[in-house]
């Protein structure tokens, strides 16, 4: 490499170092959760039948996101704590530290929006003994906006499947329910 051309790379490099040293790396709104949704969320189930009580417990309708972004190009989601109640998933919690935000980490799309995913198994006991089924739970936040700009939508996403232990037979047959919950957000200064 010449002289000129290794000037001419650090030039490049240099510039293109001040551009990425602009975007932000937080990016905090105020969400508001459908509330129609809240009181009646809209649920589709299989093999199983949708339940009567459609009311999600715990959570609320207004919330404070704050997205981060991380190493190369990773970006996490702080959301309040969850500890929620669905019709047809059942109790669904993130971690144990009752009051405390939960992280969850998510990526981008090639096409634009983002997703956060938290995927967990709960183990159900009969007479606290014997192992009967399985509760394979996911939850899952879809920005579906492009970019993080002044304004946010898209939804929040519980599932559950429920796997039994006793019949190797249904292993195929998995009942599964699952919600959708949409969103919107406005960014805020901090």
């Amino acid at each position: 490499m010449t002289m000129r051309g290794y000037r001419w790379s650090v030039v490049a490099v240099a510039a293109a170092g001040l551009m990425a040293c602009g975007e932000e790396d937080t990016y905090l709104y105020d969400v508001s959760l459908d509330e129609a949704a809240l009181s009646s969320v809209p649920i589709e189930c299989r093999r199983r039948p949708v339940p009567e009580e459609r009311t999600v417990d715990g959570l609320e309708a207004r919330q404070q996101w704050r997205f981060q972004r991380g190493e190369m190009d990773s970006l996490s989601l702080e959301i309040p704590d969850v500890r929620v109640r669905v019709p047809g998933t059942g109790y669904y919690v993130i971690n144990g530290n009752v009051g405390e935000p939960d992280v969850l980490h998510g990526s981008a799309a090639v096409e634009g929006g983002f997703q956060f995913l938290h995927f967990q198994t709960n183990y159900v006991f009969a007479n606290g003994l014997s192992l009967t089924h399985y509760d394979h739970q996911a939850f899952s936040v879809v920005v579906e906006t492009k970019n993080l700009d002044d304004t946010i939508h898209g939804v929040l996403w519980f599932r559950t499947m429920r796997e039994r232990v006793q019949s190797p037979a249904d292993k195929w047959d998995v009942p599964e329910c699952t919600i959708t919950i949409p969103f919107t957000g406005k960014r805020v200064k901090e």
